[in-house]
């Protein structure tokens, strides 16, 4: 029991500020309480998840009576607002400037919460390059300034999928302390899914968020993280002071197989021991009764499933992987011609043309970055005729797992 690692998990069906205070305490609670990550002289930044200007009832980005939530539980320990900084930087379809902040802090929620609490909000758009010599995959990472001078980051995630990665928690809510447009930049560098995983992992263990605390109440399943996704009631409150366990567990409750998560396969080569569940200590909610038999999966899970299978990957995959590929698809009757997903493209892979944006498959990475920052929604995943009939024949797109 002592070298394992802890996930907490309280149950709490709804944003009442009341129910939620208390199962966010209850749950860090069975982790030693806030006093044993924080104390009254301790730099706070909150790091929530702010994907996008979205309002809270699309469950894309962490609620705002969460993040009070949070922060009253911190103010009753330290005793004072005055040390909390709420910090993000956002998905690179909102600018990383004062206008940017300001339009996602007034959709989110948040700009309330900080009036209310007194705590401040982060308007600095500075960043550095710092040197990471440990890192497997990126040696230099660029840090927005709040995080720097950090002395705790509480990194408050959503339970979310996401179609490039299958899940993003803990561990990807942590990309954004990564400025703005070098985002874009990095999918491009790390196109390959392992790199991509394996830079993330970078980023998390040179940061090190004290605590993480997610916000579970309600998710994204299907084609998340953003307006593609659809909410899904969860009721979950989840804690532990470590990003990597704190995702596997998630996993769990989404009943996915761990087979089908480059994630896993990353943390297994890395030799990174929570990756064994069994490593694990669940506090709090039995994990057995909380997993979700049917929770809707990312479609692009159904070729990770495919190539699992020895012969197929062998004998099958070469002949026919360009057709079994996923890949974006602008619905135009929810497009308003914005241009955020051209300006967003690493690859430069979008144009517009006869009144319509389209695609240039050729170029396209397969990052799904125009999917997740549409505002709109209107950027979807989709497998060819060939591909989608395969995988609803087998029956391996956007379902969850049998429970094992």
């Amino acid at each position: 029991m002592k070298n394992k690692t802890r996930v907490s998990i309280t149950k709490c069906k709804s944003y009442n500020k009341k129910d939620l205070k208390e199962a966010i305490n209850n749950c860090v609670s069975l982790l030693g309480g806030f006093g044993n990550f924080l104390n009254s002289n301790s730099k706070i930044v909150i790091k929530p998840n702010f994907l996008l200007a979205a309002t809270p009832e699309k469950a894309i980005t962490t609620h705002p009576l969460f993040i009070e939530a949070v922060i009253e539980n911190i103010i009753d320990i330290t005793g004072s607002n005055k040390n909390i900084v709420i910090a993000d930087s956002f998905g690179p379809a909102t600018p990383y400037n004062r206008t940017g902040m300001e339009r996602v802090y007034e959709a989110t929620g948040v700009l309330d919460v900080a009036k209310r609490t007194g705590c401040r909000l982060n308007y600095s758009t500075e960043y550095e390059s710092l040197s990471y010599r440990q890192g497997r995959v990126i040696k230099k990472i660029e840090i927005i300034k709040p995080i720097i001078e950090a002395d705790v980051i509480i990194n408050l995630p959503k339970f979310k999928t996401h179609n490039l990665t299958v899940i993003t928690g803990a561990i990807k809510n942590i990309y954004g302390v990564v400025p703005g447009f070098t985002k874009v930049g990095y999918h491009l560098r790390f196109a390959d899914i392992e790199k991509f995983w394996g830079m993330l992992l970078d980023i998390v263990t040179f940061i090190k968020p004290a605590l993480n605390i997610m916000d579970g109440i309600v998710g994204i399943e299907g084609e998340g993280p953003g307006r593609s996704g659809t909410p899904r009631e969860v009721g979950l409150v989840l804690a532990s002071d470590d990003p990597v366990s704190m995702d596997i567990v998630m996993s769990r409750i989404m009943n996915i197989d761990q087979r089908l998560v480059t994630l896993f396969e990353v943390l297994k080569e890395w030799k990174i021991k929570s990756y064994k569940e069994g490593n694990i200590r669940i506090l709090g909610e039995g994990l057995s009764d909380i997993i979700i038999d049917d929770f809707k999966l990312p479609k692009s899970i159904g070729q990770k499933k495919l190539t699992g299978n020895n012969f197929i990957n062998t004998y099958i995959m070469p002949f026919v992987r360009s057709l079994l590929n996923p890949y974006p698809y602008i619905d135009s009757s929810k497009c308003n011609l914005c241009m955020v997903c051209q300006k967003i493209c690493p690859q430069n892979s979008i144009f517009y043309t006869g009144n319509k944006m389209k695609f240039n498959y050729r170029t396209c990475i397969r990052c799904f970055c125009c999917s997740e920052m549409c505002p709109e929604g209107a950027i979807d995943i989709k497998y060819s005729f060939v591909g989608n009939l395969i995988f609803k024949r087998l029956e391996l797109a956007g379902k969850s797992g049998k429970r094992s």
